[in-house]
């Protein structure tokens, strides 16, 4: 099972410099996170950095705002699908992460719409959980799709442990009730104050060896991306940095080694 890096975990370093870390430390990929850098949204430089360093792109998460085409969400995430069915050539399978607005009809508008056209695209489009009470770019203030009832219908579902973490709901129960649907994992830690903390894997609350264990011992088909805040990495320190996401990438590899019960 890949273990991958988010690229948005180091957002204030350079792209080519976080991409070099994470193949330094050994990752099987990186998850590329579009910002407002047209580095991030351009597919010949991508395939560049991939065969520069060594390991491939297997995640693009569409940017949190609007990135640099300026275009409102729905069109946004049918153009990143867009853009990670030409990165890779093919080689490689790379899922998009994808932020759903809220619950009811809002969700079933969107996915009636700008989601299944990215679908289209011929890549996965996995809907995220998203913290509690957080609709975020789509509305602020409304209910967000946290619980894993809210994406029963949606198909592929990437999971967020820190998104599960801040809603206060438990991590063991969302997993069995979105297993048959998770497509990607975006794994970090919480301390469960109800704030979305992305900490480092074993350095918060969650039972991440018990979910990893499970993971590891079920048939999922997708990836594991570490994806965590810059501040518990060691940032702005480069040796605190890369001994952290090593740490983390053991730490995730032993997880999913280890066998259920």
């Amino acid at each position: 099972m890949p273990v991958i890096f988010s690229t948005g975990s180091l957002w204030p370093f350079g792209l080519d410099r976080i991409y070099g870390w994470a193949a330094e430390a050994g990752y099987d990929g990186v998850e590329i996170m579009m910002d407002d850098r047209w580095d991030t949204h351009q597919a010949a430089y991508l395939n560049h950095l991939a065969e520069k360093h060594g390991i491939p792109i297997l995640a693009l998460h569409p940017p949190l705002r609007e990135g640099v085409w300026r275009l409102g969400p729905g069109e946004t995430l049918v153009r990143a699908a867009r853009l990670a069915a030409r990165i890779g050539g093919g080689e490689a399978e790379v899922v998009v992460p994808a932020h759903p607005p809220p619950p009811g009809r809002p969700i079933q508008r969107w996915s009636q719409g700008p989601l299944r056209e990215a679908r289209g695209a011929g890549v996965p489009v996995a809907v995220e959980n998203m913290p509690k009470g957080s609709a975020r770019i789509f509305s602020v203030g409304r209910k967000s799709c946290y619980l894993p009832e809210h994406l029963a219908d949606i198909g592929d579902v990437t999971l967020d442990t820190s998104h599960v973490g801040a809603s206060g709901i438990d991590l063991m129960r969302t997993f069995e009730k979105l297993e048959d649907q998770i497509h990607h994992v975006h794994l970090s830690d919480s301390n469960l104050t109800g704030r979305d903390e992305h900490r480092l894997p074993g350095r918060g609350k969650l039972p991440l060896k018990e979910f990893l264990a499970d993971l590891g011992d079920s048939d999922y088909p997708g990836t594991v991306s570490l994806e965590l805040k810059p501040w518990p990495l060691g940032t702005p320190h480069p040796k605190d940095i890369t001994k952290r996401i090593r740490g983390a990438l053991e730490y995730t590899r032993e997880g999913l080694g280890a066998k259920r019960g």
